[in-house]
């Protein structure tokens, strides 16, 4: 893992689609925080978390995991280093945009 930048100090945002095992990003969040970053937080879409993932996120540098509810996140699944967000609202006024043909493109300025 290479670290792109001078990170020391800061507060370092990992983003991602989708989280399966977790391999990546807790690699990823682990070199940042031994580069000297002072939290490391991530986020993404689709909260596959299978396999090790939980424990890899668990015992990862990561501060808090923030991800969306595109994908049911089942009890065992959630731990205090994760949070969810739920998708409904922008869904649902994208269905409306849509319906009443009006700008899908205005729910992102």
């Amino acid at each position: 893992m290479n670290i792109v930048g001078h990170i020391e100090g800061k507060t370092a945002i990992l983003i991602d689609d989708i989280i399966d095992t977790a391999g990546t990003i807790t690699l990823a969040a682990n070199a940042l925080a031994e580069s000297g970053a002072k939290a490391v937080y991530a986020c993404c879409t689709h909260p596959v978390l299978s396999g090790p993932a939980i424990e890899r996120i668990q015992n990862s540098k990561i501060e808090e995991l923030l991800v969306t509810n595109t994908i049911p996140l089942p009890e065992e699944k959630r731990i205090n280093k994760i949070r969810t967000v739920s998708v409904a609202g922008l869904m649902g006024e994208a269905i409306i945009r849509v319906h009443e043909e009006l700008s899908v493109s205005k729910l992102f300025d």
